[in-house]
């Protein structure tokens, strides 16, 4: 981990990696003090030029030095440069945000002492200088606060000497020698500021001074201010933001509460008390804490009534005139503190009611807690969040004194819980020999019993926590931790305890509040990794296998409900389901199917391991089967392998011959979305134990993909007599859906042959039967392909109108992936006829809808993460679509970059016809002038347009090729 510093409140530092950096003086110092100014902002260069002095080529030339200096940190930006730094590695920008005593540490002189301008110390040292003084006297009022005022009589002496006007100096100096019984040196040192303040400025001395003077006058020898809080500690990092929230909560007249709440070892009293170190020297009269003991082990929680005893006694009130009730006691309480400038620091509360008659009438009180104290009438409510990664290497090289890039899994393995962080780093200090590997096995083996050091511990922690909740809040946590997936909805907890969905949010909400779940998202919820390693601890062996089979239930139920919503025609299986939810998700519509799926995604993925590493195989099976077409609809092929070789596994372990025979279709269908050579193998196993079992739908589907195969390879009679004998076997089985799809597909080879006519018949036929049966998007994907017959028939308007109803149809069931697929043949169609605006519109909103359902922000970044998106016709798409609203924008060289993109993808399968691919490279070429890179594709495209019988693009191409071979036009 780099270590980087930058100075200017004294001499120019440059500290890189551990090493200081020496700047020669002159126009270097200058423009780096410049930026350092601003750091990571643009400064301009005339700014640049104004202050170094000379002209831009001077400051090109100071640039260039610097940058041999601090190799890669001076960037160029258009119009200035920009130093590639964060604030908090600049002193100045630093010294804000500490509380003052290391403020001022970082003090090493005058500001910009040897940088050499006159400009940048006419504009920064005073508001530097005051920035100082203002720390300083904060530091002073903290130390008398403490009893320091022997200490600080010669400190005070000597500052009011350089400061000879500043009042504060003057009336700190005029208290410490009052509370050192100097009472006439104390009066002669407001006498001396007095004149001097008159004489100079004409002013009398201000509030500070005279309620200084008045305390001398009547001899205030009140018991010093009282400080219980615990020491601050070195090691603290991060929570930048938290801390200046809390420390902005300054009352004015009246009593300001700051509640802080997290998770058990989450750092609540380390910040609370770092706040109030801060806010000391505002609050002199008194700096109080109490320790509620709400989770505390072996500690019962203390009383309001007791904490109220020590509170007032710590005020120096005699116990014996400490009234008894609680009422009496709050009232003296809010009494004592009433004049006071004080703060309390209330730590581990359980309740507001516990916290409610500790309230003064003024002042500030801090109170931890790790419930969220909503009751409670806080003006602050802060929930701490674990640390960032760069936070907690950072607390851990200050503990373990380590760094380095396998740290982050450390760290990681921690869940940056700092009181994780914390005991890994002090164990690992104290064991040399352990290496960061070592260190990572250990936690990945035994991770809470590793995160223990002596009497703190992680899992101690979090017991204390748990043993707070009722029966039904521990029941729901436990049972939860059987859960494998990432996150989990009130269904899901419901589902798990038997219950509502209702009876379950109500839980979970609780479990919200007392930090032990998290919601990231509103209705998901989800554990920290290390609760849910608590969680898990606590399940009894007795609960654990009725439990993960009702998880296992409630996936497989919401799969089953939301496939049929969005297949309505899909055949059914005798459900594994033995536990059914008694409050399951209900979907009205396939919008809403879609979006359970696509919610549930990655725990539908991890329900199939779970159920196939439990033994409970049929669940194994039946889980890919169902939401399979979910996977298809978002082109995400190789997931679908992965789950449908489980399925296939769990399939040969039950020895269930319709299971294997199910299985072996869904993965031999998986490997042909995802285009792999063995899916062919697979689906004719599949169909000889279909034919065994004497299921006729199921053998008629296996010969429908066996059917597409042989399309691709444009084995046409083969293909054909698939779909034929698909199409007797469900007129025979009675499945109108399938008979539909036997029709679809017959259709569409009639179309690729040119046979227009006899395609149309097929699939309108199709179309009605879908229709029929209200499956909205097999609608949808029928009208585009009667689409595709009628164009390729020069019916445009018909064509269009198809195409239209189509469209609508993905929209209505929110398949965004189809409608980007349908909408990218309407764009290439609307250019094939001639309508190049109106195609290079639709080619956009093709590029939009990619990238909405790849969540990818633009074009560049689908550009960079290709080889992540998994979908490989949703990249063709994309790419093809992109490089059409080039080609039609009048920006061709950008639309070769785009096809050339294409012909890099790992596998270009046969879903553009090669011709259209042909036609854009010649169309583009054509545009640049490339004449013969443009008869070249255009020769390509109208073999391929007459090999695949695609009259309209070959009439485009036969034009592309004419245009390219006529004479080039004069210069």
């Amino acid at each position: 981990m780099d270590v980087r510093s930058f100075g200017l409140l004294g001499p120019l530092e440059v500290v890189l990696d551990g090493r200081r950096v020496h700047v020669p003086p002159g126009k270097r110092r200058v423009v780096l003090a410049a930026l350092l100014l601003r750091p990571g902002q643009v400064v301009p260069v005339d700014e640049l030029v104004e202050l170094a002095g000379g002209s831009r080529n001077a400051l090109q030339t100071a640039v260039g030095r610097l940058r041999e200096v601090l190799p890669s940190l001076v960037l160029s930006r258009p119009g200035g440069y920009l130093l590639d730094v964060r604030p908090d590695e600049v002193d100045v920008h630093r010294f804000d945000h500490l509380e003052p005593r290391e403020a001022l540490a970082l003090w090493r002189g005058r500001p910009f002492a040897d940088i050499g301008s006159d400009a940048l110390e006419r504009d920064h040292v005073p508001a530097l200088t005051e920035k100082y003084l203002t720390a300083l006297e904060a530091r002073i009022e903290a130390d008398l606060a403490r009893g320091g005022h022997e200490q600080l009589v010669p400190e005070l002496r000597s500052l009011t000497r350089q400061h000879p006007v500043r009042e504060r100096l003057w009336a700190q100096l005029v208290v410490a020698l009052h509370r050192c019984d100097r009472q006439t040196e104390a009066l002669q040192a407001y006498d001396d500021i007095r004149g001097r303040l008159a004489d100079e400025l004409g002013l009398d001395p201000g509030r500070d001074l005279q309620r200084a003077h008045q305390q001398v006058l009547t001899a205030d020898n009140r018991p010093r201010a009282r400080n219980d809080l615990p020491g601050d500690i070195a090691d603290f990092a991060g929570r930048t933001e938290d801390l200046d929230e809390i420390l902005a909560a300054v009352p004015s007249g009246c009593v300001a509460i700051t509640a802080i709440d997290g998770m058990a070892g989450i750092g609540k009293t380390t910040i609370a008390v770092r706040a109030a170190h801060r806010l000391a020297g505002r609050f002199p009269d008194a700096q109080l804490f109490v320790d509620l003991h709400s989770y505390t082990a072996g500690v019962e929680p203390r009383t309001p009534s007791d904490a109220l005893m020590a509170l007032l006694t710590a005020l120096g009130v005699p116990a014996q005139s400490i009234p008894d009730g609680l009422d009496a006691r709050a009232a003296r309480w809010r009494a004592e503190m009433a004049h006071r400038k004080a703060l309390v620091v209330l730590d581990n509360a359980g309740s507001a009611a516990q916290v409610r008659p500790l309230l003064p009438g003024t002042g500030l009180v801090l109170v931890t807690s790790r419930r969220r104290l909503v009751d409670l009438d806080a003006a602050h409510t802060i929930s701490l969040d674990v640390l960032s990664e760069e936070d907690s290497l950072k607390l851990l090289a200050s503990i373990a004194r380590r760094t380095g890039e396998d740290c982050r899994e450390v760290v990681r393995l921690c869940g940056y819980l700092p009181l994780a962080v914390r005991i890994v780093g002090a164990r690992w200090r104290t064991r040399p020999a352990w290496s960061a590997q070592d260190l990572v096995r250990r936690l990945s083996e035994q991770r809470l019993v590793e995160l223990t050091a002596g009497e703190r511990s992680v899992a101690g922690a979090f017991a204390l926590s748990y043993q707070q909740l009722t029966a039904e809040q521990q029941r729901l946590f436990r049972l939860l931790g059987l859960h494998t997936g990432e996150d989990w909805d009130a269904h899901l907890a419901a589902a798990v305890i038997g219950t509502t969905r209702a009876e379950a949010e109500r839980l979970l909400d609780e479990l919200l509040d007392a930090h032990l779940v998290q919601q990231k998202e509103n209705g998901r919820y989800r554990f920290h990794d290390l609760l849910a390693d608590q969680a898990k601890a606590c399940v009894e062996p007795e609960e654990r296998g009725e439990t993960i089979t009702r998880i296992l239930d409630f996936y497989l139920r919401g799969a089953e409900d939301s496939a049929r919503k969005i297949a309505p025609g899909r055949p059914k299986f005798a459900s594994a389901i033995t536990h059914d939810p008694v409050d399951p998700p209900v979907f009205a519509t396939p919008v809403q199917a879609l979006a359970w799926q696509e919610a549930e995604r990655r725990n539908l993925k991890v329900a199939v391991y779970l159920a196939a590493y439990e033994g409970h195989y049929q669940h194994a099976w039946q889980l890919p089967s169902n939401f399979a077409h979910y996977l298809w609809l978002h082109g995400s092929g190789r997931e679908r392998v992965e789950v449908q070789s489980v399925a296939l596994a769990a399939a040969h372990a039950l020895g269930d011959l319709k299971a294997r025979a199910e299985a072996l279709r869904g993965l031999g269908a998986a490997y042909m979305d995802d285009g792999n050579p063995k899916a062919e193998e697979h689906l004719r196993e599949a169909l000889a134990l279909m034919r065994q079992i004497g299921d006729l739908r199921g053998e008629a589907s296996t010969l429908g993909f066996l059917g597409m195969i042989a399309r691709e390879r444009r084995d046409y009679d083969t293909s054909m007599e698939h779909f034929q004998r698909g199409l007797e076997l469900m007129r025979e089985a009675g499945a109108p859906s399938g008979i539909a799809v036997a029709l679809h597909n017959i259709g569409i080879n009639h179309a690729e042959l040119g046979q227009n006519e006899q395609a149309l018949a097929h699939m309108w036929e199709a179309a009605a039967l879908v229709q029929a049966r209200g499956d909205v998007r097999e609608f949808g994907v029928t009208l585009n392909n009667i689409a595709h017959a009628h164009f390729d028939a020069y019916q445009d308007e018909e064509c269009l109108d198809c195409m239209e109803r189509s469209l609508a149809c993905y929209r209505e069931c929110g398949d965004r992936r189809g409608e980007a697929l349908a909408l990218s043949d309407f764009a290439r169609w609307r250019y094939e006829m001639g309508h190049l605006a109106a195609a290079g519109a639709m080619a956009r909103d093709v590029a939009r809808l990619c990238r909405e359902y790849m969540n990818l922000p633009d074009d560049e970044a689908v550009l960079a993460a290709m080889k992540e998106v998994r979908d490989h016709v949703g990249q063709m798409t994309l790419l093809m679509s992109l490089s059409l609203d080039a080609l039609t924008g009048g920006r061709p060289a950008e639309s070769i970059r785009y096809l050339r993109r294409f012909q890099e993808l790992e596998r270009v399968r046969r879903w553009w016809s090669d011709e259209r691919v042909f036609q854009q490279f010649a169309a583009a070429h054509l545009e640049l002038g490339e004449r013969e890179a443009a008869v070249r594709y255009a020769e390509r495209a109208v073999e391929a347009a007459e090999r695949g019988h695609q009259p309209r693009i070959l009439a485009v191409a036969r034009d592309t090729l004419a245009k390219a071979q006529s004479p080039a036009p004069p210069p």
